[in-house]
């Protein structure tokens, strides 16, 4: 006799990577953390670290065995019993929203991962929502949505969309949309509100229709969180930018951040046959800089403040500090480089640049044999999956040049 499982209870090795690999964290509350950041780190709004360590395993438990709720619950009262933690709200409505939110995140993480690794022979995607009494209007109304994967409108509403939200997607490959007489559908607008919270202070700007925390793909998050901050960041009204970057992007974070650079200058680099160029994240656009951006292009909204450096179309490099876009500065230079994205002297704009994104230039201090060192962001630049980033390039100046019409100084001194 087969056993019957609930909805989730199927092995699905993406899913179950997502999940087991996410780092337990203490918050106080859920939306303490932005929600790309929630790609990659797991929490129980309230509990203590102990706590969240032990509902991990359990989740993982669950999903590697194909538990149901029911069976889950058994674990939860044991951890809650051995731990005597006092936990918010009605037993079943917590541990059903625990177990149902981790698992169907989980499982369109996974989910994403499948829909990139066939992209090329299925590249639309089909917004499928749950009709019923249930389900919210604007989902509803989302349902039948049919887009290619790269749209950006799967950054923001990949399910799922909010607690409870039960849609999915449907991948289609150009075929199987003829066959079905189904035609891809114009992007729809996005239309954004701001979040208060009770003391009446804006802590989030969301797509109308998703609940705050939930407007991200969380397949992106898991995949390239980095970028996938860098794309929230963006989101957020400018004057939230700085602080919301301070808040995600701890010590330890920028610690590791700037190891995985290290480390990749050393790595070969290629971009042959087609692939996606290698990538690396440096860093982000912080400090003064967000609002810079918005002073000197009024008619520009970026749309991430991420920054990658990587290979051009069909470059490759013994190591990644050979590529084109760095090898203008020594090694010990480029080391630097995650800190001097916000620790620099001047900023300047280069007023003979045609390009269809602005580009800023950022001076730090110091010379590069008797040149003034400055890295070029070109902003929201196409990284892949619908995902945008600024790319940087390294260069040195003559410091003559500096004062020539060419390049006009917005901030700084140099």
């Amino acid at each position: 006799m087969v056993k019957a499982v609930e909805a989730f209870g199927v092995k699905a090795q993406n899913a179950i990577t997502n999940l087991r690999d996410k780092v337990p964290v203490e918050t106080g509350r859920w939306n303490d953390l932005l929600g790309p950041v929630h790609g990659t780190a797991f929490t129980i709004a309230g509990a203590p670290l102990d706590v969240v360590k032990d509902i991990h395993a359990a989740l993982v438990k669950a999903q590697e065995g194909g538990l149901t709720l029911g069976q889950f619950r058994k674990d939860f009262d044991a951890i809650v019993k051995r731990s005597g933690w006092s936990y918010k709200g009605q037993r079943g409505w917590r541990t059903a929203v625990i177990y149902r939110t981790n698992m169907h995140s989980a499982y369109m993480a996974g989910r994403w991962q499948q829909i990139m690794d066939n992209a090329d022979r299925r590249p639309f995607l089909e917004y499928r929502a749950v009709l019923d009494g249930k389900t919210r209007p604007l989902h509803r109304g989302w349902h039948g949505t049919l887009l290619p994967v790269g749209s950006a409108f799967w950054r923001s509403h990949y399910p799922p969309n909010g607690w409870g939200c039960r849609c999915t997607v449907r991948s289609w490959s150009a075929d199987e949309l003829e066959a079905a007489g189904k035609t891809v559908s114009s992007d729809p607008t996005i239309q954004r509100r701001l979040v208060t919270n009770r003391d009446g202070e804006v802590t989030d700007r969301v797509p109308v229709g998703i609940d705050p925390g939930w407007d991200h793909n969380v397949g992106q998050s898991w995949i390239s969180p980095d970028a996938a901050l860098g794309q929230k960041l963006a989101s957020l009204p400018v004057p939230m930018q700085n602080a919301a970057i301070m808040q995600s992007v701890g010590l330890e974070y920028r610690q590791a951040l700037t190891k995985r650079w290290r480390d990749w200058l050393d790595t070969p680099a290629t971009s042959k046959n087609g692939a996606m160029p290698t990538a690396q994240v440096a860093g982000f656009m912080e400090a003064e800089l967000p609002e810079l951006l918005a002073e000197q292009f009024p008619a520009y909204t970026p749309e991430s403040l991420v920054v990658v450096a990587e290979a051009r179309a069909g470059e490759a490099a013994a190591t990644a500090a050979d590529l084109a876009a760095l090898k203008a500065w020594p090694r010990n230079w480029l080391d630097r480089v995650p800190a001097l994205l916000w620790d620099y002297k001047a900023v300047l704009v280069d007023t003979l640049d045609t390009g269809s994104t602005p580009v800023v230039i950022l001076v730090p201090e110091g010379r590069i044999g008797g040149k003034v060192p400055a890295i070029r962001l070109r902003l929201d630049q196409a990284l892949g999956a619908a995902q945008l980033a600024a790319r940087l390039e390294v260069e040195t100046l003559d410091p003559a040049a500096l004062r020539s019409e060419r390049f006009r100084v917005v901030r700084g001194d140099v």
